[in-house]
Order: structure tokens, then C-alpha cells, then sequence
């Protein structure tokens, strides 16, 4: 498992993880080009890239993944609107014969490695014709899912939980599919934080309106919610994690991290939801015994904040993925 961050001077300095260095930007006539060298990435892996930049613009980028003459590439940021489905009135067509399964399948946001490659490229395209005064770069590649995860080994914790806000209360259409934009609108409403707010809703409906993407009708795309975050002055990054010991550093830095979890039914403990295939939740806090988060999936605001067992949380979150948000002030 490995992770690779790039960044302009500045943010190199405010991220609480260790940056390697600038990007080299390449101007070309396809916009602006940053190209990342990896010698090999084992079958059974995921690869997630992520880019935020300052100021925030509409300006698309994309990423591509490319070996031994086969190339791959993630859906356009921000992305296009899905075209209308061709009318079926007419019988389908035969289905064509099965093809050789890809060594590589795209999922919105990341790349799933099937086969090992060998001397892989990836590349960021940028329809900018220059790049910007901040940005950030992040590279993330582990095995897709581990069989045994660790626990925290220490106490670490910010001194404040963030402001809590609940995904329920939001409109029935979507309130139980809100919760990346609801713990981006936590982590925010935290930095903040005037006096003056008491109610934090109306962020958190613009972050909604700000995370759905019109290609799929998602709200969980993370580089939207990477982007809904950078037009609030926040520039962040999603990595992945198969153990503690950067995530802990993270928290000891004051940043909470919005980590996305998956369970069985019954397998996380006093959590709002039975079962999922997928959530996110605000962590803030985490020891050797427990974790603190704020699970937007409450019914109320007042029972978001939760604390939930650490080794169930722990399976929860880095048994598959392992995916956070990190959106440092």
C-alpha cells in the first residue's frame, strides 16, 4: 500500500501528511498534463487518484491509467449529463459473444487492477491551459480488501467534535443518499464555525445541491465532494488506508477524517443503519477501545454523535477500501 502526494509550496506545509514534492506540469495541445510513472500495481488492487486546486474553477479534468497499450480513464470532473437512452422498441440486438475480462475496470472514481501491470502510467488532464497557484495532488493504491485489519493503538482525538448534522431530515427524495454531502457540510460548519450559526442545515443543503452528479445521479462522487469543499476555501484529498497509522496522525493534526464504511448486518454496534454497502461518517476521535464519529444516518441531530466498538469500526472501514476524505482547514 502506498500513497503519493504532490502539492504547490503552501498546502505542502498545511497538509498534516508528508508531501513528496511539486507536480511537473506539461502544457500540450489536449490542456494541461501531469503524468505519474508506476512501476507495478499487483492484481487485486485499487488505484485512487484525487485532485483538488484553489481557486476553485468549472474547468474539467480527467484521469487516465495506461499499459502495454491499453488505456483506461475515469469519468470527466465535473461530469457531462448522461444522454437519453435509445428507445427499445425494436428488439435488442444479440448480445456479442463474452470478451476476455479487462485487466482493468473503472469505477467512477478509481481504477480496479485484475491483472498485475508492469510500468503503468497515470496521467491528470486539465482543460486549463496553465496550472494553478494551489493545488493538490494524491495518488492511492492498496489491495482492494484485507482479511484482518488492526485497531487504533493510541488515544487521539480532536478537542471539539464537529457540529452535528443528521442526513434525515433533509428532503425524503434523497435524505437516505446525502451522506458524503452532509459530512463534508460537518467538516466545514467546524472550520467555520461562527458564533452566530445555529443551524447548519442550509449548508449542508448546499452542499447536496453542490456533490450531485448529473451523470449518475450520485451524491457520493468523491471528487464532487472534493470540489464542494475547495469552493469553500478548503483544499483536500481522498486516500486510502489499510491501517492507523496515518489516520491517527491525521486526528493528532486536529483534522477529522470522512472515512467510508460497509458492514453486514448486526456487524457495527449501536450505528444507526443495520447494514450498508456503503456510508460515510465524520471520525473525530479513536483509541485502542473505541471510536468517535458523527453518522449522519441519525435520525436527529442530537443522537448523530456515536461511539462505536474499534474493531468493528476498524473492519468497517479498512477492511474494504479504506477511503477518506482529508479537508484540512
Amino acid at each position: 500500500m502506498e500513497t503519493l502526494r504532490f502539492a504547490d509550496p503552501v498546502t505542502s506545509v498545511s497538509y498534516p501528511l508528508p508531501v513528496h514534492g511539486n507536480a511537473r506540469w506539461i502544457a500540450s495541445d489536449a490542456g494541461t498534463l501531469w503524468t505519474l510513472r508506476l512501476s507495478s500495481i499487483p492484481a487485486g488492487s485499487i488505484v485512487t487518484p484525487s485532485f483538488a486546486q484553489l481557486p476553485d474553477t468549472d474547468q474539467h479534468y480527467r484521469w487516465h491509467l495506461r499499459c502495454a497499450g491499453r488505456a483506461w480513464t475515469l469519468q470527466v470532473v465535473p461530469s457531462i449529463r448522461r444522454p437519453t437512452p435509445p428507445d427499445r422498441s425494436d428488439p435488442a440486438p444479440l448480445a456479442p459473444a463474452a470478451a476476455k475480462p479487462e485487466p482493468v475496470t473503472t469505477h467512477i472514481d478509481c481504477f480496479h487492477v485484475h491483472e498485475t501491470l508492469k510500468d503503468a502510467e497515470l496521467t491528470l488532464q486539465l482543460a486549463a491551459a496553465a496550472p494553478f497557484s494551489r493545488y493538490l495532488l494524491t495518488v492511492s493504491a492498496r489491495r482492494l480488501d484485507r482479511s484482518a485489519v488492526g485497531v487504533p493503538t493510541r488515544q487521539v482525538g480532536l478537542p471539539q467534535a464537529p457540529p452535528a448534522l443528521t442526513q434525515m431530515t433533509a428532503d425524503a427524495a434523497v435524505a437516505r443518499r446525502i451522506c458524503s454531502p452532509t459530512c463534508v457540510a460537518m467538516v466545514i460548519a467546524q472550520q467555520e464555525k461562527p458564533s452566530a450559526v445555529t443551524d447548519w442545515n442550509p449548508l449542508r443543503d448546499h452542499m447536496v445541491a453542490a456533490c450531485l452528479d448529473p451523470a449518475t445521479g450520485m451524491y457520493g462522487v468523491w471528487p464532487l465532494a472534493l470540489r464542494a469543499a475547495a469552493q469553500r476555501g478548503c483544499l483536500g484529498a481522498v486516500e486510502l488506508f489499510d491501517d492507523w497509522r496515518d489516520p491517527l496522525q491525521v486526528l493528532a493534526a486536529g483534522i477529522p477524517l470522512i472515512t467510508s464504511i460497509r458492514f453486514p448486518r448486526g456487524a457495527l454496534s449501536r450505528a444507526p443503519l443495520e447494514h450498508t454497502g456503503g456510508h460515510l461518517v465524520v471520525l473525530y476521535a479513536a483509541g485502542p477501545d473505541h471510536v468517535w464519529v458523527n453518522d449522519p444516518a441519525a435520525a436527529e441531530s442530537d443522537s448523530v454523535p456515536r461511539r462505536y466498538a474499534a474493531d468493528e469500526f476498524s473492519k468497517a472501514w479498512l477492511s474494504h477500501r479504506g477511503a477518506a476524505y482529508i479537508l484540512p482547514p
